[in-house]
């Protein structure tokens, strides 16, 4: 039986990421997934590169119209999806060769097959032994499933097979209204699919503050993407035009469409690997127990990403990793203590950090809120899209920032300025003081 210093198991960003940062220390480290095509996990092969690549796309095609008006004589044809998923595979296949080369850089040895825990200190692939001192558990987490809408990969498939379709069904129904049904409702209408988003809740987003929402509800239905609030699927008949479903919602309604995506969010992918066999315990979502510095119940066995109760975020993955290996080298208990900023590549994109509007006044904080709207910004006007706007939450005795929001162009990227004021405790007069380039879109906070 071979004997390692530290085995992590799952080389998605969390394991990859720990990997490296063990092997570059000269920990002896073993990296287990089930083959070399699926190093990187879902963020590479089915999630957020994908995903990205998709909406870059998308973003170009909405934007047709404006550059239009300013004089650029283009014409818009459609959508090759075979094309664009033949490039998706490059960038794929090229960010993966990275990863596999600062792998073997760091002197990480990789083993492919399915693990599974024998005891604390062992490990089954795919029928060899595997024995081990410390280990990092990063296995992430898969599409969620239920029994209304059972996946075929043809009529009703989950955010996996999008990535397949041959052609672009001329409607679809998105079940699901939190960011990955954001994202792919956002793609579709993008190239003229009639898109139908059935969400469960009363708002899109539940996790964001209710003028967000809204205001991503509003650019939906100007986009004339049928969003459905407070609904659910009672029933899914798939025929050879399709599928049709009947919902409840504000009244009984059928509806039918070329394809149904299930995007009601993911469950930790924990099947197989066995690990009360270890001792380590499971929450009743099926998520593995950590304390603050990742550790399982076996102190000696750590674990991060997505099959943890954090964050499903690959940044919040990449943090744990570090620590979490940090730990291992040092014998330390670091936790984390970093501002964990949330992205939803929808059109218009959304970005929040720190403490939410609504999570402040229910926590009884006197707060202040300050919005500036893209509709003052230059660079949002001369990008052809000023929808939307940015806010801060401060604290009204301090006038410390304590949170941050933003729907509009280029949020995914202007709110690291606003994570860099939370986490080091920036008051709203510091932000807001500070030169920003004009015109770019992220002197928004100028206006403040």
């Amino acid at each position: 039986m071979k004997e390692y210093e530290v085995v992590v198991i799952g080389a998605g960003p969390g394991g990859y990421e720990a990997a490296i940062e063990l092997g570059r220390a000269g920990i002896q480290t073993l990296l287990i997934d089930k083959t070399k095509e699926h190093i990187g996990g879902t963020c590479l092969n089915e999630g957020c590169i994908p995903t990205k690549n998709y909406l870059q796309s998308a973003e170009y095609a909405s934007k047709a119209a404006y550059f239009s008006d300013c004089g650029l004589e283009l014409e818009l044809k459609g959508l090759d999806i075979g094309k664009l998923a033949e490039k998706t595979v490059h960038v794929k296949n090229e960010l993966r060769s990275g990863v596999v080369w600062m792998l073997e850089s760091a002197g990480v040895e990789t083993l492919y097959g399915s693990a599974s825990f024998v005891d604390a200190h062992t490990v089954d692939v795919s029928g060899e032994r595997i024995g081990f001192e410390k280990c990092i558990i990063a296995t992430g987490a898969r599409a969620r499933e239920v029994s209304v809408l059972p996946i075929d990969g043809k009529h009703i498939i989950s955010s996996r097979e999008v990535f397949e379709l041959d052609h672009l069904p001329k409607s679809v129904a998105i079940v699901g209204g939190g960011p990955i049904g954001c994202e792919f409702a956002t793609f579709f209408n993008a190239f003229g699919v009639e898109v139908t988003l059935i969400a469960r809740g009363s708002q899109l987003l539940s996790g964001e503050d209710e003028d967000v929402a809204k205001t991503l509800l509003r650019a939906f239905r100007k986009s004339n993407i049928n969003v459905l609030t407070s609904a659910s699927i009672l029933h899914a008949e798939v025929n050879e035009n399709g599928v049709e479903l009947l919902i409840s919602g504000e009244r009984e309604e059928r509806i039918r469409c070329e394809v149904v995506l299930c995007a009601i969010g993911r469950d930790p992918y924990t099947q197989g690997l066995n690990p009360e066999n270890a001792g380590i315990k499971r929450n009743t979502k099926g998520f593995i127990e950590v304390n603050g510095a990742f550790q399982t119940a076996q102190k000696h066995i750590y674990a991060v990403g997505d099959c943890i109760d954090t964050p499903a975020f690959a940044h919040t993955a990449y943090a744990e990793a570090r620590i979490a290996a940090h730990n291992i080298i040092s014998g330390g208990l670091d936790t984390n203590t970093h501002i964990n900023p949330s992205t939803i590549f929808s059109h218009p994109q959304i970005a929040s950090c720190g403490l939410r509007e609504k999570e402040a006044k229910e926590q009884g904080i006197k707060i202040e809120v300050k919005k500036a709207f893209f509709k003052v910004n230059a660079k949002a006007k001369i990008l052809g899209d000023d929808s939307g706007f940015a806010k801060i939450i401060i604290c009204s005795d301090s006038n410390v920032i304590l949170g941050a929001a933003i729907i509009g162009v280029e949020a995914t990227e202007i709110i690291h300025e606003m994570v860099v004021a939370v986490e080091k405790k920036l008051t709203a007069k510091e932000l807001i003081g500070m030169i920003h380039v004009h015109p770019s879109v992220s002197e928004i906070v100028r206006y403040l």
